[in-house]
């Protein structure tokens, strides 16, 4: 197992939400980084976030952007 961190950053560059996670590979971790835009995409508060995945050095491997809410 790997470990992860998991950050939600905003458009000026401040973070929250630091989290960190073991996973058995780096898809894994970036299922569960998709995932969680996805369901911050419900409230448009957080369109131009990102949810960004970094490994135990702290290098940034993935960036997910939080979409816009689908218009009903």
């Amino acid at each position: 197992m790997d470990r992860y961190s998991f950050a939600l950053v905003g458009p000026q560059r401040s973070e929250l939400g630091f989290r960190i996670g073991e996973f058995p590979s780096r898809e894994r971790a970036l299922e569960l980084a998709e995932l969680i835009a996805l369901d911050l995409s419900i409230e448009s508060k957080w369109s131009g976030w990102t949810v960004e995945v970094r490994d135990f050095q702290g290098r940034q491997l993935f960036t997910i952007p939080v979409l816009q809410p689908a218009a009903a």
